[in-house]
C-alpha cells in the first residue's frame, strides 16, 4: 500500500542530495546557488503539495521563499522581482490545480494522511524560521549600511578624521549668542607635494595617516580632529584659550618632527606648521579659520616646522 508515495520519498531524496552537494561538497553559498536553491525549493514544494493536497504545509515555503528572496540575492536587483513573480505564479497554478482542475494522487495522499500534521507544523515552523531569520539578516545588513553611510558622510576615508562637512555643521548648530571662547589651529604638513613626487602617492597616503593619528591623540576626546582638506588639518578646542593650545600644538610638533614613516624601504621624515587663531562667544568661525591659515602662511615664510599663535 506504501506503493504510491515512493516518488514522493525520490523527490525529497533528490531535495537531499542538492542540499547536500551545495552545502557540504561543493561548499558554495554565493548569490547565485542561493537562487538556485530558491527555484528547488519552489519546485520540491510546488511537486509535494500538489502530490499530498492541501493541508501538508508545503505552499507555505512558496509563499515564504518569494519575500525571503530579497535577503537570499541582494545584488540581484530588479530580477529579484521576477523571482518573486514566478513564485507567487507557481503558488496560484498550483492551487488552480488543486482546486480548479482538482488533480488528486489518491493512493499517495491516502499513505501520507496519518502523518498530515507533523507536515504541516513542521512546514509551518521551518518556513516561518527561514522569513524570521532573513528579516532579522536583511535589516541588520540594512543597519551596517547606514552606520558605514553615516560615518562616510563625517568622516574622511582615508585618514578617519572628521571631514569638513561634519565640522561645519557642528559648529553652525551653536547659535552665535551661545557660543564661548573657543580656539582653532591649522596645520599644514611642510613639503607635501615633494613626498608625494619624490615616493609616490601612497606613501604620501600614509604620511597623512601618520599624521592624522597624531593629530587625533592631540585633540583627545574634548575637541575636534579634522581634515580639512589635502595636507590641510583643523583642530578645535571649545571652551579655552590659545596659551593653553599653543603647548599641546608644540608637542604634536615635535612628536610629528621624530616620527619617521617607512614605505618601500624607505624612511620619510616630515615636519607640520600650524597656526593659532581665537573665536569669541560671537566670532564667525570662517573669519577665525581665515585668520589660523593667515599665521600658518606666516609660520611657513618663516621657514617653516613652527607654530604661529
Amino acid at each position: 500500500e506504501f506503493l504510491g508515495i515512493y516518488p514522493l520519498a525520490f523527490l525529497n531524496l533528490l531535495s537531499s542530495v542538492f542540499y547536500f552537494y551545495f552545502l557540504f561538497i561543493k561548499k558554495d553559498t554565493s548569490e547565485r546557488s542561493m537562487a538556485a536553491t530558491y527555484f528547488e525549493i519552489l519546485i520540491f514544494s510546488f511537486l509535494s503539495e500538489l502530490a499530498l493536497g492541501t493541508g501538508y504545509g508545503f505552499f507555505l515555503y512558496m509563499i515564504g521563499l518569494s519575500s525571503a528572496v530579497f535577503y537570499l540575492v541582494p545584488s540581484y536587483g530588479s530580477v529579484r522581482f521576477i523571482y518573486q513573480l514566478v513564485g507567487i505564479g507557481a503558488a496560484f497554478l498550483l492551487k488552480c490545480l488543486l482546486m480548479i482542475a482538482k488533480i488528486s494522487f489518491p493512493d499517495i495522499q491516502e499513505a501520507a494522511l496519518p502523518y498530515q500534521t507533523i507536515f504541516y507544523m513542521v512546514n509551518l515552523g521551518i518556513t516561518a524560521t527561514i522569513v524570521l531569520a532573513s528579516t532579522f539578516f536583511y535589516s541588520k545588513e540594512m543597519e551596517e549600511a547606514w552606520e558605514t553611510l553615516r560615518y562616510n558622510m563625517n568622516h574622511d576615508v582615508l585618514t578617519g578624521l572628521y571631514n569638513r562637512r561634519f565640522f561645519e555643521r557642528q559648529i553652525e548648530k551653536v547659535p552665535l549668542s551661545e557660543r564661548e571662547q573657543y580656539v582653532i589651529s591649522m596645520v599644514d604638513i611642510d613639503f607635501f607635494k615633494v613626498v608625494n613626487d619624490t615616493y609616490g602617492h601612497e606613501a604620501g597616503d600614509e604620511v597623512l595617516v601618520m599624521v592624522a593619528s597624531c593629530l587625533k591623540d592631540a585633540a583627545g576626546q574634548e575637541n575636534l580632529a579634522v581634515r580639512w582638506g589635502g595636507e590641510e588639518f583643523i583642530l578645535y578646542f571649545p571652551r579655552t584659550t590659545p596659551n593653553k593650545v599653543y603647548p599641546v600644538m608644540d608637542e604634536l610638533r615635535r612628536r610629528i618632527e621624530g616620527t619617521t614613516v617607512k614605505t618601500a624601504g624607505k624612511e620619510i621624515r616630515i615636519t607640520i606648521t600650524g597656526g593659532i587663531a581665537t573665536g569669541m562667544a560671537d566670532s564667525n568661525y570662517e573669519k577665525v579659520i581665515r585668520s589660523a591659515d593667515e599665521k600658518l602662511y606666516l609660520g611657513k615664510k618663516g621657514g617653516r616646522n613652527q607654530i604661529v599663535m
